[in-house]
């Protein structure tokens, strides 16, 4: 390794990265540079594990945390709120509780960045200068990137007090591993002319192949004198089909014979080679596009369809489905007052006409998050919006009532108005256009709640989703009911002697029709439930995500169980997982699936 700052040079490898980072003229502020696979991200993990282990030591120490610079895709957002926002977003916690915002503010936080490369260049530079504002004002701050990426930048992180570049391999380092992986390659290598090349600086300056970290491992585990490798594209394809071949296969299975939790039970029901290298060159391809690394099965979006074929199918397919789930509800809601077949007939063909022609090829819009537990922030979230009509509806019954007991002649008493006064208080809400913001406050499931941590699990969101389509259609219900009580005609009161009868008795009777009408109102309540809970619960997204499923499952791009799937390719050690998140073993790996030809 080599130093940039105030003490230029080597630094011994046998050197712990925490030693530089500790450093009196680093002073936590430091910036890891190297070429493609020089083993940038293992080293800032590293340091992650030797700030761990010192903050265990020493409670009231700094916390590191890692990010990907890749997620940061709003050009005019500051450092400080994309922090927050991922922190968030992938370890959950409750927004009103600001507690990332009081770490950082605290500065108990130790922000460790990886991939500033991955955004391209033009968001490379805007990024950087977001993190040199960011730094002048946090005392402690890593960031990685490849080093050719970060000197076409032309700017500086000048904000950092010192760089630490990862130096390709030594000859005596390159024999020294092969020798304990007990590996055949480097005498081969001596001998051989073509992989002497590859030891050599490429024609843009870059390290030869073989002096690379991840290169020479990926040579060690495929070499075949056999089937010798003379590029990078070449060595990539050998570990490929090394993976997936039967023999590695059946190999681990042997040697992994307590494992039980395999992604496919037996070898025979694994998908053959095409279609694991079909499905991986198709992700890495949305992957790059989307110019993300991580692959969440919930975050497939319509456009990562390919081909117009399977673009008109699931518009096709989804705005049939979406057509004819909405129509059904609405039609049986609107067939008890018209008559089942006209509502049923009219619903669909209106349902599925609307969708189908103002498309639905949108963004899957997923709940984020769910959780059951009613919490003190939960109650008063759900009791603020309930105060508010309450209230407009006293107001308004108490002015109901002393205008109806003036131009009455005391004929309706003020007790009685005030009854009236809270339903048609809620009515009018209702009426006017917050009957939408007030269900929607009262089940606001993403931030009432709570919040659990995304992608913990596979396709967690759509899960989710589910799970609140059915809790907002049960909250919504009751509100439909009442909705539904206040547009019918209100009950005669009826007059005796020319005198009205008491106030309490009024109430009594306002009752009384409502539990007699229940019964009309409770079926079409649910349908009207049935329909917000579709529309803002989740339903519709869940709906639009299994049509997306089966159209690329169709087309012959993904499996249907994709998470098993992305398992399976887990086990093969093409990918990684870290909870419901999957990314490249390495992002040469990404590149390289990307690059190939489209099936």
């Amino acid at each position: 390794m080599q130093i940039n700052g105030s003490d230029q040079g080597h630094l011994d490898p046998r050197q712990l990265l925490i030693e530089t980072f500790g450093r009196d003229d680093i002073a936590g502020k430091l910036l890891i540079l190297g070429t493609p696979g020089a083993g940038k991200t293992t080293a800032l993990l590293s340091l992650a594990e030797q700030l761990v282990c010192g903050a265990l030591a020493k409670p009231k120490t700094v916390i590191p945390v890692l990010f990907e610079l890749s997620t940061w895709r709003k050009d005019n957002q500051s450092i400080r709120d994309w922090l927050i926002e991922q922190m968030y977003e992938q370890h959950g916690g409750n927004r009103k509780a600001k507690l990332y915002e009081q770490w950082l503010d605290q500065q108990v936080l130790l922000p460790l960045l990886d991939g500033l490369d991955e955004l391209g260049f033009e968001r490379q530079q805007k990024c950087t200068q977001k993190l040199n504002e960011f730094a002048r004002q946090y005392p402690k701050l890593v960031v990685c990137c490849r080093a050719k990426e970060f000197a076409q930048a032309n700017i500086k992180l000048n904000t950092l007090n010192g760089a630490v570049c990862l130096e390709p391999l030594s000859n005596e380092q390159i024999q020294t591993y092969l020798e304990m992986q007990q590996s055949p390659l480097w005498s081969v290598i001596e001998s051989s002319p073509t992989l002497q090349t590859l030891l050599e600086p490429t024609d843009e300056g870059d390290p030869g192949l073989l002096r690379i970290p991840l290169f020479i491992t990926l040579a060690a585990s495929v070499y075949d004198s056999q089937h010798s490798f003379r590029t990078k594209a070449e060595l990539l394809n050998q570990y490929v089909d090394r993976q997936l071949s039967p023999e590695v296969r059946e190999s681990d299975r042997r040697s992994n014979l307590e494992k039980r939790d395999w992604a496919y039970k037996t070898p025979e029901l694994e998908p053959d080679w095409r279609q694991t290298e079909r499905t991986l060159t198709w992700l890495a391809r949305q992957l790059q596009q989307t110019n993300t690394v991580e692959i969440l099965i919930e975050q497939i979006q319509p456009s990562w369809l390919e081909t117009e074929r399977a673009q008109r199918l699931y518009l096709l397919i989804s705005g049939l489905i979406l057509g004819l789930i909405g129509g059904a509800i609405g039609g049986l809601f609107g067939g008890l007052a018209f008559g089942l077949p006209f509502g049923l007939f009219g619903g669909m063909t209106g349902g599925m006409t609307g969708v189908i022609i103002g498309g639905s090829d949108d963004d899957i819009t997923p709940v984020w998050s769910f959780k059951t537990s009613i919490s003190h922030n939960v109650r008063q979230g759900i009791l603020k919006p309930l105060r508010i009509w309450l209230i407009s509806g006293l107001i308004l019954g108490l002015i109901w009532g002393l205008i109806s007991r003036l131009i009455s002649g005391l004929i309706i008493g003020p007790i009685l108005g005030l009854s009236y006064g809270l339903i048609g208080g809620l009515i009018s809400l209702l009426i006017s256009g917050h009957d939408v913001q007030l269900i929607s406050e009262v089940i606001d499931i993403s931030s009432l709640l709570g919040r659990v941590k995304q992608g913990s699990l596979p396709n967690q969101d759509i899960w989710n989703s589910l799970q609140s389509f059915l809790w907002t259609t049960l909250f919504s219900y009751p509100l439909v009911v009442v909705m539904m009580f206040g547009a019918l005609e209100l009950p005669q009161i009826p007059q005796i002697s020319n005198q009205s009868i008491t106030d309490g008795e009024a109430i009594r009777v306002i009752f009384h029709s409502f539990w007699e009408v229940f019964p009309q109102l409770s079926l079409p309540s649910i349908f009207g439930a049935l329909i917000f809970g579709f529309s803002q619960g989740g339903g519709a997204a869940c709906v639009q995500h299994v049509c997306l499923r089966f159209v690329l499952w169709q087309s012959g791009v993904a499996p249907w169980h994709l998470a098993k799937f992305l398992n399976y390719c887990v086990e093969r050690r093409l990918l990684q997982r870290v909870g419901g998140r999957y990314r490249f073993l390495h992002r040469e790996l990404l590149d390289h699936f990307a690059q190939r030809p489209a099936p």
